[in-house]
């Protein structure tokens, strides 16, 4: 007898440690990813020194949040260090991805020196994060605090209910030459999460 209150005292204990994780995440405090700044890289893997013309693509975190209120959309935000409206020459491409019952998901937005575009949202069904179908989404683009936040409604990414959870959450930017600079849309330089310092699932809330 004693053993098995023993077991279940432990478990109780177990729960209550893991439920504060998950009822506190998904906001800016406790964020899905939390980033290393200062990290963009020349084509994703060289070390650049000149990170301060590279802030508006610098990602700082990301997280997921819900609204009790409208419980049919989901918000992703992606803050960066310096979020620029318009970006000086390049091209900048704003994603964060995720998985969800096979699935895989990503938001996306670009910006150039003309202003930033519409919104989106990507799907893969063969899990090559090769993205087949896309629907427009609403978001905001917060310059006074550097977020870039998507609306997404849950018919687009597989209706995820309560209690269902996302995984391999991944934000990354990407800047290339513009699409009417008539040179090669490579991807110059981009933040990776393979360094962050901290990276957990999303819980649905609502």
């Amino acid at each position: 007898m004693k053993i098995k209150m023993v077991s279940i005292l432990v478990i109780m204990l177990l729960i209550l440690t893991v439920l504060p994780l998950r009822v506190l995440a998904g906001d800016e405090n406790n964020p899905e990813v939390e980033d290393r700044i200062l990290d963009v890289k020349l084509f994703g893997i060289f070390p650049f020194p000149l990170q301060n013309n590279l802030k508006y693509a610098d990602i700082v975190s990301a997280w997921f949040h819900g609204n009790i209120e409208n419980p049919d959309y989901l918000y992703v935000t992606l803050k960066i260090r310096e979020l620029q409206e318009k970006t000086d020459g390049l091209e900048a491409i704003y994603d964060v991805e995720w998985t969800f019952n096979n699935n895989s998901y990503i938001t996306c937005v670009h910006a150039n020196p003309k202003g930033f575009g519409g919104f989106a949202i990507g799907k893969s069904i063969d899990g090559d994060h090769d993205f087949e179908s896309w629907e427009n989404c609403e978001g905001n683009f917060n310059v006074a605090n550097n977020t870039i936040t998507w609306i997404v409604p849950k018919e687009t990414i597989g209706y995820p209910h309560t209690g269902n959870i996302l995984t391999d959450i991944s934000p990354h930017t990407h800047l290339r030459f513009t699409d009417n600079s008539g040179l090669p849309l490579w991807d110059l330089f981009k933040d990776l999460p393979w360094n962050a310092k901290s990276i957990k699932d999303y819980t649905i809330q609502y």
